[in-house]
């Protein structure tokens, strides 16, 4: 439904609509599927940047170069954007007048996906439960121990991310330690491991996977 909300508004004149959501989720009108990726890219920066600034709120932004132009709807859950040329009879104030109009109906289609994905499971009827042969218990393979490893680690994981990703390191490496439930005193090599996978796809985000993938190798070199 969001993708042809968008197809839409861009037949309206809206040029390149685009949705994103600080989950990473984007969706892009049908003609700038080719852009998705750098798209995506770009919203990571402005969350990250918005994040870093701290508790400022900032609805709108605008970005007019000579070539291109960029507006963009913010709220704490997601942005609204569109990516158009610079050209003489371009009119702002319809730009954002268009824009704040998406936003309106894609509040509306996201509640009504969300009551129809409510309904759908009402609907599924409850299943019995069969009767299942009685089966051995299966023997679990030995646990390998867990190895535990001084936290300070962490300092050393965090200066090296300095060289990739610069002013956006402390964000994004607080933003992993939180979502991976990362405890300093109770750390291991398991715990070390999921923490550089999960900062190297999010540096992906922000400089490419190809440079995220090459963080990720120089911190795993940290735990031999």
């Amino acid at each position: 439904m969001a993708q042809a909300l968008l197809d839409s508004f861009e037949e309206k004149g809206l040029s390149c609509p685009f949705i994103a959501e600080r989950s990473g989720s984007v969706i892009v009108a049908s003609s700038g599927e080719s852009m998705k990726s750098e798209i995506t890219q770009m919203t990571t920066v402005i969350f990250e940047t918005i994040g870093a600034v701290g508790d400022i709120d900032i609805d709108q932004i605008e970005i007019l170069a000579d070539a291109k132009c960029l507006v963009l709807a913010l709220d704490r859950k997601n942005l609204l954007g569109s990516l158009f040329d610079q050209s003489e009879g371009l009119v702002l104030g319809d730009v954002w007048s268009t824009l704040q109009e998406l936003r309106e109906q894609s509040s509306g289609v996201a509640v009504a996906e969300k009551e129809k994905v409510e309904k759908e499971l009402k609907e599924i009827p409850e299943e019995k439960p069969s009767a299942v042969p009685e089966e051995k218990p299966e023997e679990k393979p030995e646990e390998k121990p867990k190895v535990k490893i001084d936290a300070s680690i962490l300092d050393t994981m965090k200066d090296s991310m300095k060289d990739y990703l610069g002013d956006f390191t402390d964000r994004i490496f607080k933003n992993q330690l939180k979502a991976q439930r990362i405890k300093t005193e109770e750390f291991y090599d398991a715990d070390a491991r999921r923490l550089i996978f999960a900062l190297g796809k999010a540096a992906g985000m922000i400089i490419g996977p190809s440079k995220g993938h090459k963080m990720t190798n120089r911190l795993l070199e940290l735990l031999k």
